[in-house]
């Protein structure tokens, strides 16, 4: 899940400031599943960029593991709340990836507080901020909302560093899909087509419009 703020890091476009703590981020799942186990000590000593940003490593060796979602975004709380000098950009980044393992999993009242809370973190950034909405919209089965999200998005004007982002995202990422702008505007044509299937289904690729079955 999730290459978008991967690039979104390399542009250097999110902006967010320090909000109080919410939900369920202060533990991580008492009784883990054994193909959901992991080394705590070596997950909290990771950098940032490794735990958060690298396809191979940190928390997606978990998250991405079928059945163990939610013991991802119980990590990705742990090691957010255990780490000092986080800026806000990494928190930020930190708490979304939260947000799509709860939504995923079926915590839908914990992934709501999240997008709310992204949505307040993102008052320098109008399309993340708009992309919060359109999921918060999503998780709340508010389709009007989903919609406006959606025109407002596909409005944006591409900034002058997108292609610059692109292709240092393109050197690094290789075998990730290439972004294009406006970034995640095929995420939320997805949850738009698959409005009425839960957000594990909506977000993968083909609800979305290049793939979308008629």
């Amino acid at each position: 899940m999730r290459g978008g703020l991967i690039l979104l890091t390399l542009l250097g476009t999110a902006a967010c400031q320090q909000v109080p703590e919410v939900g369920r981020e202060d533990r991580v799942s008492e009784a883990p599943v054994p193909r959901c186990a992991y080394d705590r000590d070596a997950m909290l000593a990771l950098d940032v960029e490794t735990f958060n940003s690298t396809p191979d490593a940190g928390w997606r060796l978990i998250g991405n593991v079928p059945g163990c979602e939610l013991a991802g975004a119980d990590l990705l709380a742990l090691y957010r709340t255990s780490k000092d000098g986080l800026s806000a950009d990494e928190e930020a980044g930190l708490l979304h990836h939260e947000f799509q393992l709860r939504a995923s999993s079926g915590e839908a009242d914990a992934a709501i507080a999240i997008a709310r809370r992204l949505i307040e973190f993102r008052t320098d950034d109008p399309p993340m901020r708009t992309y919060h909405e359109a999921e918060l919209a999503f998780m709340l089965h508010d389709l009007e909302a989903l919609e406006v999200a959606r025109d407002r998005l596909a409005a944006e004007p591409e900034p002058d560093s997108f292609r610059e982002g692109v292709a240092k995202f393109k050197e690094k990422y290789p075998d990730y899909p290439q972004p294009r702008w406006p970034l995640n505007l095929d995420v939320v044509e997805g949850f738009i087509n698959c409005f009425d299937r839960p957000y594990a289904e909506a977000y993968t690729f083909s609800c979305r419009p290049d793939q979308a079955s008629e």
